[in-house]
């Protein structure tokens, strides 16, 4: 009879007082639309004006409904997965998908590698490029010359009906307004408005950023790893926010974050990943201390799996998004682990690489719990997870980009 390790007897033991997961009618069909490390993100949008969600990632998109057949929008390359200094990463880390020009087509926005500048690709409507293209580009222009944190954002934040894109840059946090006019300058660079003072501790590498109403003002503040940034009513675009500090994710910071009412009170609380190279998931609860704001914890998973009660533990929930995904009416968790972030150096490394859903229930007594739901084990995200409706069915698909590929999985 063979001796069980330690390991494998604390796993069981720990286990042992797992919940069951309960079942669920969510299910998802996996569609690998690419084997090759092209991204570390992936959007979707109708690039080709025929009425269906295409998905975009790295130089290329590829026609819904089916994405079989692709094209190119510059030089396609694919990256080793590992790999002495930068030479194991892909110079495509997020891509989103909108109009910036008068035409009907829909451009695409990428942010490089943290620290670079990021550009926006004119869509050329009815001339794509081929997929195998290596040489020849469409027309790019200029969108921001210096974006870091690895958790960007386009969405819209300043209430113009437009969205900007969310970033760390030259050591402030940063709005990119994109350039909306009837014929975009590809040569003439976003505005960009500052909304924090400058401050060494907004680095390149950064983790965590996202924006949501904090306070009730119905103005959009910005969410970081240690606190939030209320907006001004009646902002001059040059004035600092009022940071308020708390400590969301006191070590390297997580993913994208989100301001949503996770217990229906009334106020939007916090959810975010606490680091995106190790382990941890929490949703901080808004309370009232007096007039302040202030925020009550509650542990969603931790690096072991006695710290989750269905025993779900992953390391490296780079990406988030915030969804609904079982169409109650309430949005849930999509996170997974990042696939060989930092080449294999990362804890949990050479574990499955997962996507999971949490199922936010809301309880009786005011309590809230997270089901894990597994949708694949190899797969997991990158830095950005993308949700919409590919075959409109009205319910949420997902999209992600990392070392294994592009995949889109869609919701039965």
């Amino acid at each position: 009879m063979k001796t069980l390790s330690l390991i494998t007897l604390a796993t069981i033991s720990s286990m042992a007082f797992a919940k069951e997961i309960p079942l669920t009618e969510v299910s998802f069909q996996k569609i690998q639309v690419l084997d090759k490390f092209i991204s570390e993100g992936a959007s979707i949008g109708d690039i080709n004006a025929d009425g269906q969600q295409d998905i975009v990632s790295g130089a290329l998109w590829w026609q819904g409904p089916a994405f079989k057949n692709s094209h190119a929008f510059a030089p396609v390359k694919s990256f080793p997965i590992k790999g002495p200094g930068i030479t194991g990463y892909s110079n495509n880390f997020l891509s989103f998908t909108s109009h910036l020009t008068a035409d009907k087509w829909i451009d695409i926005i990428r942010v490089s590698l943290p620290g670079l500048p990021g550009d926006w690709i004119m869509n050329p409507g009815e001339k794509p490029l081929p997929p195998n293209n290596t040489t020849q580009r469409c027309t790019h222009g200029k969108s921001q010359d210096n974006i870091c944190n690895e958790s960007p954002q386009f969405l819209n934040v300043i209430g113009d009906h437009k969205p900007e894109l969310l970033a760390y840059s030259h050591g402030q946090i940063t709005l990119a307004i994109p350039n909306l006019v009837p014929n975009a300058d590809p040569n003439q660079p976003w505005q960009v408005l500052a909304v924090s003072p400058k401050d060494k501790r907004f680095q390149k590498y950064s983790h965590g950023l996202g924006a949501g109403d904090i306070n009730g003002d119905h103005l959009p503040d910005i969410l970081e790893k240690a606190g939030w940034w209320q907006q001004p009513a009646n902002w001059d675009q040059k004035s600092p926010w009022t940071f308020h500090p708390y400590p969301f994710a006191p070590q390297q910071g997580g993913a994208q974050m989100f301001a949503y009412d996770i217990d229906g009170d009334g106020d939007n609380d916090v959810v975010t990943a606490l680091n995106a190279h190790a382990y941890g998931l929490a949703w901080y609860e808004q309370v009232k201390d007096g007039d302040k704001i202030t925020f009550k914890k509650h542990t969603v998973m931790t690096d072991k799996p006695e710290g989750n009660p269905y025993g779900v533990c992953f390391s490296q929930p780079h990406a988030m998004a915030c969804v609904d995904i079982d169409g109650d009416g309430i949005k849930d968790i999509v996170t997974g682990k990042r696939y060989y972030a930092h080449n294999g150096r990362d804890p949990g490394a050479h574990d499955p690489a997962v996507l999971y859903w949490f199922r936010t229930t809301r309880k009786q007594d005011g309590s809230v719990e997270f089901t894990p739901h597994l949708i694949d084990n190899n797969s997991g995200v990158g830095c950005q997870v993308t949700t919409g409706d590919l075959n409109k069915d009205g319910k949420p698909d997902i999209v992600i980009s990392n070392k294994k590929g592009v995949f889109a999985f869609i919701q039965e």
